[in-house]
């Protein structure tokens, strides 16, 4: 089975997004994880989403289109997380990357990091991640 991991700065919302998107369209032949660059930093590990009120929005919209997501939690980037990875999707911020990651070879995706959401930047961000992922399964 394949392995796809996808990675963002914090695991709130980018890489929740395209965790659960990919893992709709690949069940049966792929698996897909998410992690955050800084998620210990920020000291969100093992934090569900549901908790932060600012992904209400996000939240709802992915529900609304099957996907709940509520439930997951964030989860620190780390070695023993890329053991076994086929490819690995990066969008967390260069000076988020840390420096150990950088000997890895990803994929890195131009995905921007909302400062706040409303249902047009949840709606844009879903959007380009179901591109981006339609385009990658298309190559892979």
């Amino acid at each position: 089975m394949k392995k796809v991991i996808f990675i963002c700065r914090g695991n709130m919302f980018r890489s929740q997004i395209a965790v659960a998107i990919y893992n709709a369209l690949m069940s049966d032949i792929s698996v897909a994880e998410g992690y955050g660059t800084a998620v210990a930093q920020e000291n969100r590990q093992g934090t569900v989403l549901c908790s932060y009120p600012e992904m209400v929005i996000a939240l709802r919209f992915m529900e609304d289109r099957g996907l709940n997501i509520s439930k997951q939690c964030c989860k620190q980037i780390t070695p023993q997380a890329l053991v076994g990875a086929n490819s690995i999707i990066m969008m967390s911020e260069p000076e988020f990357i840390p420096e150990w990651l950088l000997s890895y070879k990803y994929e890195f995706w131009e995905v921007p990091n909302p400062t706040h959401h409303t249902e047009k930047i949840v709606e844009d961000t879903h959007a380009l991640l179901y591109e981006k992922i339609l385009d990658f399964l298309l190559v892979s």
